[in-house]
């Protein structure tokens, strides 16, 4: 067993964090002053004039999606490689989604195939920017415009992406931001809406003002320990002494019980309502707030660690790394490949001490539960069969980096092949003063012909979420 683990993910929280959160948590009455205070910086740093905190992402699309009154039995275009949730929510409010294929570069819709999706019914287009890599928002926005109709971002993953300079989230009528335990900027919980739209931004408030006025001490606690378990238990002493081996012990008694606990299987979402939530707490904004302040530091380190694993993955057997569209500025939340054999390689690095995921987004396309609206979307097929997400926090060092590598190329390559590490200091030599990620992004024409090969011929699929 390897001396320490490597989490997929970290909080990154700093003890000036925990101090915000206190004092915020000590002065109640100043809960209004802290999401105020909130908002105002997050609409600032995605240049919109509304920002709207919400419970969570979830609620706040789904106050969105009722305050743009679209018409019942309106088409929504939406990427097919998705969270479920986000279907529900469309279906929730008599809405029919239309599934695009995605681009395997960046698991997002393909901009260019949109117009053949378009028909009389048509109300909306949702682009999703998953794992934090932006939409081509260009093309977007012009069809969206062209065709009146009404343009709604999901930067549940985005926090801190541009697209050509531009903050993501102010393209369209309104846009959703999260802020769950796993994401750039988290608030133990908690959402955003941004908007533009004067109207829109007085009627969302006008709903929030139907939640609870605040949340309960047993609510705000419950709050508090979850992201606080998260942040200690993602630290790497305490995930190689304490979560890992429960986890290893967990798996032998059931294979399947970390995907079990970490993610939400499809499934129709019946009675589910918005207007139990209570409130963003006033410590929460307190600790959204303080991390804006190096919300560019956050997602650097993550581009950074990203980097080194391009360079070290760039030629490696079986493996494909995404490429973001030209003058994407994502912000690496996520660190995202498509690998051969992707379930047997995240057993093989779970072995060694590597935390990797296979799970949690689907190619709703394909689910039973929407056999309705179920159309050919054979990329987002594809990406679901092969995509892993592989450790990526910013507390990585370039020797852990060099490990994760090792352990892909052992799992594909022969014994003998050149070392991650030497790989990746060629890599580094060699890019002669570019970007990293630039430098290490082309596939040989193996691995196109490869591809091409599996799109001639899709293997069926399972429709659990895996």
């Amino acid at each position: 067993m390897p001396r320490t683990a490597i989490p997929r993910h970290q909080l990154e929280l700093t003890v000036q964090d925990y101090g915000r959160m206190l004092a915020a948590a000590l002065r109640p009455g100043s809960r209004d002053h802290h999401v105020a205070a909130f908002e105002r910086r997050f609409a600032a740093m995605v240049q919109c004039r509304h920002a709207i905190a919400a419970p969570s992402a979830r609620l706040g699309l789904d106050l969105l999606l009722r305050r743009l009154d679209l018409p019942a039995g309106g088409e929504v275009i939406v990427a097919a490689f998705n969270y479920f949730v986000v279907i529900e929510r469309l279906l929730a409010h008599g809405l029919r989604p239309v599934f695009a294929d995605i681009r395997r570069d960046d698991l997002n819709v393909d901009a260019a195939a949109l117009e053949g999706l378009v028909t009389p019914d048509t109300c909306a287009i949702l682009a999703t920017h998953m794992f934090g890599h932006p939409c081509r928002m260009g093309a977007i926005g012009d069809l969206a415009a062209r065709r009146k109709l009404t343009l709604i971002e999901d930067c549940a993953h985005a926090t801190g992406t541009t697209y050509r300079g531009r903050p993501v989230g102010g393209f369209g009528k309104a846009a959703i931001f999260s802020f769950s335990v796993m994401k750039l900027v988290t608030t133990f919980g908690g959402g955003m809406v941004t908007t533009n739209d004067d109207a829109l931004a007085a009627g969302l408030r006008e709903d929030l003002r139907q939640l609870p006025a605040r949340a309960g001490l047993v609510e705000a606690t419950r709050r508090f320990l979850k992201g606080a378990v998260m942040d200690a238990g993602t630290r790497t002493l305490p995930f190689t002494l304490g979560a890992w081996p429960a986890l290893r012990l967990a798996r032998r008694l059931r294979p399947n019980l970390q995907r079990d606990i970490m993610t939400q299987q499809p499934q129709r979402i019946r009675g589910w309502t918005p207007w139990g939530a209570a409130p963003l707490c006033g410590f929460q904004a307190a600790l959204g707030r303080a991390q804006l302040e190096r919300v560019a530091a956050l997602a650097d380190g993550r581009r950074q660690v990203a980097a080194w694993l391009d360079a070290a993955l760039a030629d490696c057997p079986g493996v494909q790394v995404l490429r973001p569209a030209e003058g994407a500025g994502g912000n690496a939340l996520y660190y995202g490949v498509l690998a051969d054999r992707a379930e047997e390689l995240a057993e093989h690095l779970f072995h060694r001490g590597i935390d990797a995921e296979t799970a949690e987004y689907c190619n709703c396309a394909d689910l039973d539960i929407y056999r309705e609206y179920a159309r050919p979307c054979p990329l987002a097929r594809d990406v679901q069969e092969r995509i892993i997400r592989l450790p990526n926090n910013p507390g990585m060092t370039r020797g852990q980096v060099e490990r994760v590598a090792a352990a892909i190329r052992a799992f594909y390559e022969p014994a003998g092949a050149p070392s991650a590490a030497a790989v990746l200091s060629h890599k580094t030599r060699s890019k002669a003063g570019g970007e990293p990620r630039a430098s290490a992004r082309a596939d040989s024409p193996s691995d196109q012909r490869r591809i091409a090969q599996r799109d001639l011929a899709p293997t069926p699929i399972s429709t659990r979420n895996v």
